[in-house]
């Protein structure tokens, strides 16, 4: 199989296992959701490159909040999530070509998850306000400042705890001689 067939087919598979990781497994906030689907995003980086880690966080996770009714997040989370996915790639190639890949799950993992908290506390704060208002969508949710402020230590959370256990799960499958075949 060359290396595009399998880069489209592990990026529809990933942005699946995205989507029901996050849709199946969430926990309200004040204004969106807890989930652990940065997981599988984190996975999918660092096993198939930052390319696939940026489709299968960006369609997965703005696909759950399409269906979970969080509409006028999902252009916030395509971006958000599928930059979570290319930057956990990115920094984990340049760590893995210095002969550190144990670093690299560590290093990769954790910057992405705190990128993914500020990326929502930027959006929540200063833009979602304004377009909730502008499209009147989503009355019942508040947003700005105070709000982001509020959600800004569970999205930590969430992020942290995702890369803790992407590194617990990362560790046996990237020395997996099967999934080492399989990388595009």
């Amino acid at each position: 199989m060359d290396k595009k067939t399998k880069f489209w087919i592990f990026s529809g598979i990933l942005i699946a296992a995205v989507f029901v990781l996050t849709f199946t497994i969430k926990i309200p906030l004040l204004t969106g959701y807890f989930n652990i689907g940065d997981v599988i995003i984190m996975l999918a980086s660092i096993l198939f490159g930052k390319g696939v880690g940026f489709l299968s966080g960006s369609f997965g996770s703005a696909l759950s909040d399409i269906a979970s009714g969080y509409l006028v997040y999902a252009p916030f989370t395509f971006l958000i999530k599928g930059l979570e996915g290319y930057i956990c790639g990115l920094i984990f190639e340049k760590l893995e070509k210095g002969k550190k890949p144990n670093l690299g799950f560590i290093v990769a993992t954790v910057l992405s998850g705190i990128w993914m908290a500020f990326g929502y506390f930027l959006s929540e704060a200063f833009v979602l306000k304004y377009v909730s208002s502008a499209l009147n969508v989503n009355r019942d949710l508040q947003f700005g400042f105070k709000t982001a402020l509020v959600n800004l230590p569970f999205n930590l959370l969430q992020g942290i705890l995702s890369a803790v256990i992407a590194i617990v799960l990362i560790v046996p499958l990237y020395k997996n001689k099967f999934i080492g075949k399989m990388r595009t």
